[in-house]
C-alpha cells in the first residue's frame, strides 16, 4: 500500500502592526495587532462581568498568555486530582477595553484567540460573540459591526474550567495562548483560506476569497519568494467575486530547495488581492517544499529518502510555566529534543499553539498532529463526556484548516485509546479537508485509519518480531512506544517492572545489573509511602512496562515495516500522578527523557548516542556514593556514538570497549569498585580522541553555580531566561544529592516568573515564592523582563550542607550574582547568621567561612546588599530532614490499587484492623455505597482478571453481595464475598473475569445491601 503525500506549508503571517509600535496604521493594507497586553483578570465567576459598565478596577492587570492554575497552590483536595496534577481549576474572567481607531471603521475586524482552556464565552460590549467548549482549538469572532458603531469596545471572556477532572493530564486554565485583532478590507482572503501542495517543481494553491461589497472583478496575484528575497514564480488570476470565491493557481519553482529535517528551507508565498489597481489584501506565507510517500513495507520516504520517525509524545505544559509556555522556552524545548536526536513530535493528545508548528517548520522537526484524546468520556468532565458529538466536526475542520500546510506536519491523528463508529467519519473529514496527509490514531478505530497506530500494545514481546516477518498491509507506527520511567539522578541496579512483571509472555526480560541492590538513597523512608507505587525509578534503562528503551531503539532501526516510534514521553509532565506513581505527593508523570524543569536525564544521552552523529560520551551514574560500602562493584555505563570508548579511574585505564548495535550492548559497561576519585570516558574515532567526559567524587555541598540555559535575556518586555543553579562542593564539583534551598532576588527590570527543580514530588507553589529547594543538585529559576531595556541581575543565596549530616557537619553560606542583561552590578554583600533559631540581624555572627553544627540545628542567615537588609535564609539539619538512605525496596510483585486512594461514594476509610495492604481500607456499609478506580490500559482491549481483596463477617449469612461495573457497564450483577474469619483482620480474595477497553477504564464496586464489606485493594491482570 502506498500513500502519496505532497505538501507545502502555509502560516498566516500578515503584514502587521502592534498598538504600541505602528506609527502609520493608515498606511497598512491589513493589520494583525497583538492583543495580549493589559487585560483585567479575576479568578472567580462574576455575574454581569460582560457588561460595559461593570467595574473591574479591583481586578488584577496582566499580559497574556496566562494560565491561572499553575499560579495556584498544589493541594491533595483540589478537584483536578491526581489526573490533572492537584492544581486549582474553577472559573476566570478576563476584560479589556479599547478605543476604536478611526481607520477600523467600515473595515472587517476580528478578535482571534490561539487557545483558551476551556468552555470560553466571548463578549464585545455586552453582546455574546460565541462559546467554544474545546480548550485546544483556535477561533475568531467578527466584530466589524460593533467596531463600526462604537467609540470603544469592552471585550470580556468567561472561562469555565470548573468541572473536574477536565482531562487525564494537566491542562492549565485560562487564555493560555496569544490573542489578536485582525483588521482587513471588506474584500479579503478568508481566515485560514489558503491551501498549498506541491508535485515535483509545481506548486498548487487554493485561495478562498470573501467580499461584503460585491466588488465584481478582482485580481489575485500569487508569487513565490526565496530566502534571499528573490521572486522565483508569479501568477495572476482575474475573477468575478460576488460573495465568496475559490481560486486555484498553479506555479512552478525551478530546482526548488527542499524542506527536510536536516535542511528546513522555507520560501514565502505572497498573496495580493486587488480591486482595479488598488491592493486590498496581502498575505505573506512561509512554506516549505517537500514530497512524502508512505509505503507499508518500508515506512515513510521524504524527498526520496527513507526516514524513520524517531519521535516523542508531548503534552502542552512545561512544568512551572504550565500551559502558557513562552515562545522562547517552547523553541528551546523543540531544539533540545532535536539535539537529543528526535525528529518527530506527537502532540498528545490535542493540538498545540500555532507558534509550536512555526518553530517545528523552522528547526526541522516533524509532527504527528493530534486533535482528540477520546471520542467519548475518558475523564469525568472532559470534552468527550460533554461536547464531542456536537462539536467534533467544527473543531476538526478549524484545526485542519489552521494547520494543514505546515511542512513539519507529516501525519494527522484523530484519537487516542478510544473507539467507536465515528472513526470512519473522522478519517473521511480529514481526508476531504487535506488529502495530502494520512490519518492515524493511538489505537483507536484502527480499521478505518490510513496508517495503523498502536500504543503500548506494540511493545509486547513478539509484536515486532512478527511485524518483521509479516509486514502489515498498512504503514505501521508505534504511537506510544516505548514506556519507561526514570528520575533524574536516581539509580537502582535491580530491574523494575510496572505492576511487578506480571506477564512474562508479553514482557521482555531485562537482567539485573547486580545480584544485590547497590544503592539505597531514596526520597522517603518506607514507612512514609502511602502505597508501594510511590517509588522513584532508576536512571539506568531498567524501569519499564514491557520493553527497554534500548530494545525499542533497536527494533525501530532494524524492522523495515516499523515506520516510526513515539516514546511516552519527551518531557515529564504534570498530571497522571496516580495510576503508575501512587498519587499525592507525586504530582507528575516521570516518563520523559527530560524532566519538568528542562534538565536532561541520562536517558537523553542514550538516545543521543543512537540518533546523532556529533561525537559524544556520557557517564552514569555519578561518582558520589557516601553510603555505598568501599569496593562495592558499581555498574558504570557510558553512552557514546564514537567507534571506541576508554574508561579511566584515577587516570588508570580500565580498558576500551566498542559500543554495540544490539540493545544490551549499546552501553559500554565496566564494573568499577567504589572508591572516591575520578572517572573519565574518552571516545575515539580512527584512533583519535573526539569526545571526553570527566566526573569526580564531590565533598559536602558548599557552593552554588549560576548559568543560563538557552538564549540570554533580550531587550524586550516579558522576555524570559532560564537560570540553572548547580549545587557544588568547595572545589566546584557537582554535588548530586543537593537539596538545599536557594533564595532569589532580582535587581533591575526583571522579576521571578516561576521556580522549579524537576522533582515529581515537590508540591511547593511555582509562582509567588522567591525560593526553591534543589532536586538532586539542580534548581531552575525563570526570570522575565519587566522593562524593555536596562540591566537585570540575579542574586542567588543558599545555606549549604548535608541535610542529615551523613558525612560532614560543615555548613557553608554562598551568594552568587549573575548578570542577565545590561550592565553587571558588583554590590557589597554581607552575611550574618545564627544557629539557635533566632532571626539574624547585623549584630549576629558574621559569616567568614564554613562552620560546624550539631544535629537538629536550624541555620538562619541575613543577606545585606550595599547596606540594605535584603533576604532571610533558613535551612534545617537533622535526622528527619531531606531525602534518606533506606533499606532497598525490592520489586515485590504486582502492586494492587489501594482502596483508601480510590474514589468513594457513601463509603469510609478505616485504619483499624490488621494484615491489610497500604495505609488503610474502605468500608461499604450501605446499599449503593461504592468505590471506584481509574485504570489506564495502554494495550489492546480484551479479557482481564479482576482480583478483589476483601474482608467481611455477616452473622447468619454466608457473606455480603456486591456488583461490579467496568466503564459504566455492569459485568457482574451479583458477586458473593464469602465470610472471612474476622472482619478487618482476616482477608480473602475473589477473582472475576472482566473485559477492559483501550485507554481509560473505571472499575467500580457497589454494595448491594446494608451488610458491611471491607475492601483492601484490587489487582488487574
Amino acid at each position: 500500500m502506498r500513500i502519496k503525500n505532497l505538501i507545502i506549508l502555509f502560516v498566516f503571517s500578515f503584514i502587521f502592526s502592534g498598538f504600541s509600535t505602528d506609527k502609520n496604521p493608515k498606511d497598512k493594507i491589513v493589520q494583525r495587532l497583538s492583543f495580549d497586553s493589559n487585560w483585567k483578570f479575576i479568578q472567580q465567576d462574576i455575574t454581569g462581568a460582560e457588561k460595559v459598565t461593570f467595574n473591574d478596577a479591583s481586578w488584577r492587570t496582566l499580559n497574556l498568555p496566562h494560565d491561572w492554575s499553575i499560579e495556584g497552590e498544589y493541594s491533595e483536595n483540589n478537584p483536578m486530582g491526581a489526573g490533572a496534577g492537584y492544581l486549582p481549576a474553577g472559573f476566570g474572567w478576563y476584560r479589556k477595553t479599547i478605543t476604536v481607531p478611526e481607520n477600523w471603521k467600515g473595515k472587517h475586524v476580528e478578535i482571534a484567540f490561539d487557545g483558551v482552556f476551556m468552555n470560553s464565552t466571548v463578549y464585545a460590549n455586552g453582546q455574546e460573540l460565541g462559546t467554544r467548549p474545546y480548550g485546544w482549538v483556535s477561533f475568531a469572532y467578527d466584530v466589524s459591526e460593533i467596531a463600526k458603531t462604537s467609540e470603544t469596545i469592552t471585550f470580556a471572556v468567561r472561562v469555565d474550567n470548573d468541572k473536574q477532572p477536565a482531562a487525564r493530564w494537566y491542562t492549565g486554565s485560562g487564555i493560555y495562548a496569544h490573542t489578536w485583532i485582525d483588521i482587513k478590507n471588506n474584500t479579503h482572503v478568508k481566515r485560514d483560506g489558503i491551501f498549498l501542495r506541491t508535485e515535483g517543481d509545481k506548486v498548487f494553491v487554493e485561495t478562498e476569497l470573501f467580499t461584503k461589497e460585491n466588488e465584481g472583478k478582482v485580481t489575485l496575484i500569487t508569487s513565490i519568494i526565496d530566502k534571499n528575497g528573490v521572486e522565483v514564480a508569479c501568477d495572476k488570476d482575474k475573477i468575478k467575486l460576488e460573495k465568496e470565491g475559490l481560486v486555484k493557481t498553479e506555479l512552478s519553482i525551478k530546482n526548488p530547495n527542499l524542506w527536510s529535517v536536516e535542511s528546513p528551507y522555507l520560501y514565502t508565498l505572497k498573496t495580493e488581492l486587488l480591486i482595479g489597481n488598488k491592493v486590498v489584501d496581502v498575505v505573506e506565507t512561509k512554506f516549505g517544499v517537500r514530497d512524502i510517500e508512505w509505503i507499508a513495507e518500508s515506512g515513510m520516504w521524504i524527498n526520496g529518502k527513507n526516514v524513520k520517525l524517531q519521535g516523542v509524545c508531548n503534552h502542552q505544559d512545561a512544568g512551572a510555566l504550565g500551559a502558557a509556555v513562552p515562545y522562547k522556552i517552547l523553541k528551546f524545548r523543540v531544539q533540545q529534543l532535536k539535539d537529543m536526536g528526535v525528529n518527530a513530535i506527537r502532540t498528545s493528545h490535542n493540538p498545540q499553539t500555532p507558534e509550536f508548528y512555526d518553530i517545528c517548520d523552522e528547526v526541522g522537526m516533524m509532527v504527528m498532529d493530534e486533535i482528540f484524546d477520546g471520542w467519548k468520556k475518558k475523564a469525568k468532565n472532559d470534552y468527550g463526556a460533554h461536547h464531542f458529538d456536537e462539536w467534533w466536526k467544527q473543531d476538526l475542520t478549524d484545526w485542519i484548516k489552521r494547520d494543514r500546510n505546515h511542512p513539519s506536519i507529516v501525519i494527522y491523528s484523530v484519537g487516542n485509546e478510544t473507539g467507536g463508529p465515528i472513526a470512519k467519519d473522522l478519517v473521511a473529514t480529514c481526508n476531504l479537508l487535506d488529502p495530502t496527509r494520512p490519518v492515524t490514531s493511538g489505537h483507536s478505530g484502527s480499521d478505518h485509519m490510513n496508517v495503523l497506530g498502536i500504543n503500548g500494545g506494540s511493545e509486547k514481546k513478539g509484536f515486532m518480531e512478527n511485524l518483521a516477518k509479516n509486514p502489515k498491509d498498512r504503514v505501521f507506527i508505534g504511537t506510544e512506544n516505548t514506556h519507561t520511567w526514570q528520575v533524574r539522578g536516581y539509580y537502582r541496579t535491580k530491574t523494575w517492572y510496572r505492576d511487578g512483571f506480571p506477564n512474562r509472555n508479553n514482557t521482555y526480560e531485562i537482567p539485573d545489573l547486580t545480584e544485590k541492590e547497590v544503592f539505597t538513597h531514596d526520597w522517603i523512608p518506607e514507612a512514609g509511602r502511602k502505597n508501594r507505587k510511590q517509588i522513584f525509578n532508576s536512571s539506568y534503562d531498567n524501569a519499564t512496562v514491557r520493553v527497554s528503551s534500548r530494545l525499542s531503539i533497536e527494533q525501530l532501526r532494524d524492522v523495515p515495516a516499523y515506520a516510526g516510534s513515539f516514546r511516552w514521553t519527551g518531557y515529564d509532565y504534570i498530571g497522571e500522578a496516580g495510576y503508575v506513581h501512587g498519587g499525592w505527593p507525586f504530582k507528575a508523570f516521570m516518563g520523559g527523557a527530560i524532566d519538568l524543569a528542562n534538565f536532561e536525564k541520562d536517558l537523553f544521552y542514550l538516545y543521543q548516542s543512537q540518533w546523532t552523529t556529533k561525537p559524544m560520551v556520557h557517564i552514569l551514574p555519578h561518582w558520589t556514593h557516601p553510603k555505598v560500602a568501599l569496593d562495592t562493584e558499581i555498574p558504570v555505563w557510558v553512552y557514546s556514538n564514537t567507534e571506541e570508548v576508554e574508561l579511566f579511574f584515577n587516570d588508570v585505564s580500565l580498558g576500551k570497549q566498542k559500543p554495540g548495535t544490539a540493545w544490551d550492548e549499546m552501553q559500554c559497561q565496566w564494573m568499577v569498585k567504589w572508591q572516591p576519585g575520578t572517572l573519565k570516558a574518552v571516545g575515539y574515532k580512527d584512533g583519535k580522541v573526539v569526545s571526553e567526559k570527566i566526573i569526580r567524587t564531590a565533598d559536602q555541598p558548599s557552593k552554588i553555580k549560576l548559568s543560563v540555559d538557552g538564549e540570554a535575556l533580550q531587550n524586550s518586555l516579558d522576555d524570559i531566561v532560564q537560570v540553572r543553579v548547580t549545587t557544588t562542593d568547595d572545589k566546584g564539583e557537582f554535588y548530586p544529592y543537593g537539596e538545599n534551598r536557594t533564595y532569589f532576588n532580582v535587581f533591575g527590570g526583571g522579576k521571578i516568573k516561576a521556580l522549579d527543580n524537576g522533582s515529581p514530588v515537590d508540591v511547593e507553589q511555582h509562582v509567588g515564592p522567591n525560593h526553591r529547594v534543589a532536586f538532586y543538585g539542580l534548581t531552575r529559576a525563570y526570570i522575565s523582563a519587566t522593562d524593555e531595556k536596562g540591566a537585570v541581575n540575579l542574586l542567588a543565596s543558599c545555606i549549604l550542607g548535608e541535610k542529615k549530616l551523613i558525612t560532614s557537619n560543615k555548613v557553608s553560606i554562598d551568594t552568587e550574582m549573575i548578570n542577565l542583561r545590561g550592565n553587571k552590578i558588583n554590590p557589597k554583600i554581607e552575611v550574618y547568621y545564627t544557629t539557635n533559631g533566632d532571626i539574624p540581624t547585623t549584630n549576629s555572627t558574621v559569616y567568614n567561612g564554613a562552620f560546624d553544627i550539631e544535629m537538629e540545628t536550624t541555620v538562619k542567615a541575613l543577606i545585606v546588599v550595599d547596606g540594605k537588609e535584603t533576604q532571610i535564609l533558613e535551612e534545617k539539619f537533622g535526622k528527619g530532614e531531606g531525602f534518606t538512605w533506606n533499606e532497598t525496596l525490592e520489586n515485590l510483585g504486582q502492586i494492587g490499587e489501594q482502596a483508601e486512594e480510590a474514589t468513594l461514594v457513601n463509603a469510609t476509610v478505616s485504619l483499624k484492623g490488621k494484615n491489610f495492604n497500604g495505609k488503610g481500607f474502605v468500608s461499604l456499609a450501605k446499599k449503593g455505597a461504592s468505590i471506584s478506580w481509574y485504570q489506564e490500559n495502554d494495550g489492546s482491549a480484551g479479557n482481564a482478571e479482576l482480583t478483589i481483596r476483601y474482608s467481611t463477617k455477616i452473622k447468619d449469612k454466608s457473606g455480603a453481595y456486591i456488583k461490579v461495573i467496568v466503564s459504566d457497564k455492569v459485568v457482574r450483577k451479583e458477586v458473593l464475598l464469602s465470610n472471612t474469619q474476622h472482619s478487618g483482620n482476616n482477608w480473602k480474595t475473589v477473582k472475576i473475569p472482566i473485559k477492559i477497553g483501550r485507554g481509560a477504564n473505571t472499575i467500580l464496586i457497589e454494595s448491594l445491601g446494608n451488610d458491611e464489606v471491607l475492601i483492601d485493594e484490587i489487582l488487574i491482570k
